[in-house]
């Protein structure tokens, strides 16, 4: 008998959802090449490298005839730092895409494994320029696809890998204190300062509570450093967040904030709705990403939006 049913975290779109979902994905792709970003698409399937030197049990591989390794693209970033490695890319410049991205869930979660995405690679210009046009498309491609009531959170992903190489954490040390600050674990954050003493223990002992209004959060974090390259991130963050503020609906800064992806660098944010659990929006600088490829350090800054969970945020306000 053939199947009927779907693999685990796929799903079908129809009628409503597949119409709102295209439209969404074609309003912010045509936003974004008005505005001057380069439409690229890159191939679903990939060699596996391209994302991780490692397995990624959350990656999809398959391999191909020739007993290489593939991967359904989880992420488009990695994709287009192989491809500025690769081609004869003329820098700086600035591209857009859409399309679909792969990452298994576990199956009680009820996370889809299947998602579509639209973003933006502001590549080789000037930091603080492209960190500005960056957060300000993200806030466009938002309003262009109806979403309300948002929220932009933003961290620096300098912070914690400052703390991980000053204490020289191996790899399953990184791994778990990226889990206890990710879920704010006061208990196991104490256990691990005991563990593992050194300057930065009233930081990390802390860290579960820096989050909310800014200025709050960087005095409260201030408080309690006494590195002067963490404090070099904090007055990156003070100032990007003050030239915000009549440019965003609402801004916070929640010093815990980790990505998943593994290649950012600096500044992140994510964007956060009232009718989506997680974040719906996410990006920042990935400065270091192209040395995987083979080339020197570039200035890069991008952003990705989940199309699925921006149709859940502006469901509720469709009309039928």
């Amino acid at each position: 008998m053939r199947k009927r049913t779907l693999p685990s975290g796929m799903h079908d779109k129809l009628f409503k959802r597949a119409r709102v979902t295209y439209d969404i994905e074609r309003k912010i792709s045509d936003l974004l090449m008005a505005k001057g970003f380069n439409r690229i698409d890159t191939p679903t399937l990939e060699h596996a490298e391209v994302f991780s030197d490692q397995i990624e049990p959350n990656h999809y591989h398959l391999f191909d005839k020739q007993g290489d390794l593939l991967a359904l693209r989880p992420d488009v970033t990695s994709q287009i730092g192989r491809v500025i490695a690769s081609t004869q890319v003329h820098l700086p410049t600035k591209f857009s895409y859409s399309g679909k991205v792969f990452v298994y869930n576990e199956e009680l979660r009820g996370l889809a494994n299947e998602t579509s995405q639209a973003g933006i690679e502001i590549i080789g210009y000037p930091a603080k320029s492209a960190v500005l046009e960056a957060i300000i498309s993200a806030k466009e491609a938002l309003d262009i696809a109806q979403v309300k009531n948002y929220q932009f959170e933003f961290s620096h992903a300098g912070i914690f890998r400052r703390i991980c190489h000053q204490l020289e954490l191996n790899r399953e040390e990184r791994a778990r204190l990226l889990d206890l600050v990710r879920n704010k674990n006061i208990t196991g954050l104490y256990e691990f300062t005991r563990l593992r003493p050194s300057k930065f223990d009233d930081f990390l002992e802390n860290l579960p509570s820096l989050f909310g209004p800014y200025q709050e959060v960087l005095r409260a974090a201030r408080s309690c450093l006494e590195d002067s390259e963490l404090e070099a991130a904090l007055d990156e963050l003070e100032q990007l967040l003050r030239s915000l503020e009549d440019k965003l609906p609402r801004i916070s800064l929640d010093l815990g904030q980790l990505s998943q992806m593994p290649y950012y660098t600096g500044l992140t944010f994510k964007v956060f709705g009232d009718k989506v659990p997680d974040a719906f929006l996410s990006g920042g600088r990935y400065d270091r990403l192209f040395e995987r490829f083979g080339l020197k350090a570039l200035t890069a800054v991008g952003w990705s939006l989940d199309i699925d969970s921006v149709y859940l945020a502006i469901h509720d306000d469709l009309a039928d």
